[in-house]
């Protein structure tokens, strides 16, 4: 028999086992016509694939669902001249399977146009194998594809970036690429976005005026600053003021005679309440809250009279108290708009989840819980439940009680 060297097995990323997967062969000698791969279950060491394959080509696809996804195999391959003489068998690889994991831009606006300079990316990430991120970069690219910057790799579960100096009526393309724990390749692929945004107005503008007689130049704005006239004290937690079971006037000191754009930002806001009144003399706007028996909540803002009267709802909210809202209020040509925007402020360390998908990394913690049932993930604070470790189910429990046991 003429002596065969051994053939090596190429680099094998982690794959997902429900679509076919191509293994590339490297060896030297004579002419291959065939090749044979042989794949063990790493726990088991039970054979479960082992074919041959007649090709010149020295790549051997293995077909969909041959394997399992979530597990470690070990693969070693074989070769064949024309004389159908085998090759020693390669040494053994290890190599693992996974479900390929959702990964896109989830916070892209509406029809991609970006209202502003800058733009903080997120990209979701789940795997259905637990499989941790590894790093990943960020892009971003002209309309011809050209790559304009990059983010340089990003490490420990940082999954957003901030897009900064981009140009007003502008196309470019953005995009993510990215590596699991155990080297899974992932990518969102191009995503194309528009820059759109208004240019600042006279409000925004400064003003600056020589004062040749003091030798100076004197600058104004039309920046107004406002002066509470109460009696009231107030205290501010984490840059925000605490208005709960107080009221905060403002009776003097500006007056908006055009458009505007106002933004109101806070916590615990879930409450059906009177949230903000202003008043011009006879024009009046109140923004208020609601919250509904279908357990959704919604905003409402009421400008009665005049040619601009109206009455608009936004969408349903469902958030946490501990979520920051910033709800935006916009007048523009006598046009009202009402728009909300959440943040996820995060989990509590040590929370519980129960839900059909593991929740978010950044609402988590390393000792965060999370139960896998039917129906939608729920947190449950690690203040308000009650656990129980037993066979048998508790005879009396309280709202929020966790029991694991039974058969």
């Amino acid at each position: 028999m003429i002596q065969i060297t051994k053939p090596l097995i190429k680099k094998i990323i982690p794959f997902d086992a429900d679509r076919d997967w191509e293994i590339g062969i490297s060896w030297t000698g004579s002419r291959a016509c065939a090749n044979r791969v042989i794949i063990y279950d790493n726990e088991t060491n039970a054979l479960v694939y082992d074919r041959k394959a007649l090709s010149y080509v020295l790549r051997h696809t293995i077909p969909a669902r041959t394997l399992t996804n979530g597990r470690r195999y070990v693969m070693q391959a074989q070769v064949f001249n024309e004389a159908d003489e085998p090759s020693p068998l390669s040494d053994r690889t290890l190599f693992y399977t996974f479900g390929t994991p959702d990964f896109y831009f989830e916070n892209l606006p509406d029809n991609a146009v970006i209202e502003n300079s800058s733009f903080t990316a997120s990209v979701h990430y789940y795997s259905p194998d637990w499989e941790d991120m590894g790093k990943c970069v960020f892009y971003l690219y002209d309309a011809s594809k050209k790559l304009l910057r990059e983010s340089g790799e990003m490490t420990g579960g940082a999954l957003s970036y901030a897009y900064q100096g981009l140009d007003n009526n502008t196309a470019y393309f953005i995009r993510c690429a990215g590596v699991t724990a155990n080297g899974m390749e992932l990518d969102t692929g191009y995503v194309g976005i528009t820059v759109k945004y208004e240019n600042p107005n006279v409000y925004a503008r400064i003003y600056a005026t020589p004062v040749p007689s003091q030798g100076c130049i004197q600058v104004a704005s039309n920046l107004v600053i406002i002066q509470y006239n109460g009696t009231d004290s107030f205290e501010y937690i984490d840059g925000m003021i605490d208005l709960r079971d107080k009221t905060l006037y403002y009776d003097s000191g500006f007056l908006i005679r055009d458009d505007f754009t106002l933004l109101l930002r806070g916590k615990n806001l879930w409450q059906t309440a009177q949230l903000l009144k202003m008043r011009n003399g006879s024009e009046e706007l109140t923004l208020s809250s609601r919250i509904y028996n279908d357990k959704t909540l919604r905003f409402r803002l009421l400008v009665p009279g005049g040619a601009g009267s109206c009455l608009l709802y936004s969408a349903p909210q469902t958030f946490d108290n501990t979520d920051i809202l910033t709800v935006a209020v916009r007048r523009k040509n006598n046009v009202y708009q009402l728009k909300v925007f959440t943040e996820i402020y995060g989990a509590p360390q040590g929370d519980l989840w129960y839900g059909t998908e593991r929740p978010d990394r950044s609402l988590t913690h390393d000792n965060d819980d999370w139960i896998d049932t039917e129906g939608t993930t729920y947190m449950v604070g690690r203040d308000s439940y009650a656990a129980r470790l037993d066979a048998a189910e508790p005879l009396h429990t309280l709202l929020n009680d966790l029991w694991l046991g039974g058969d």
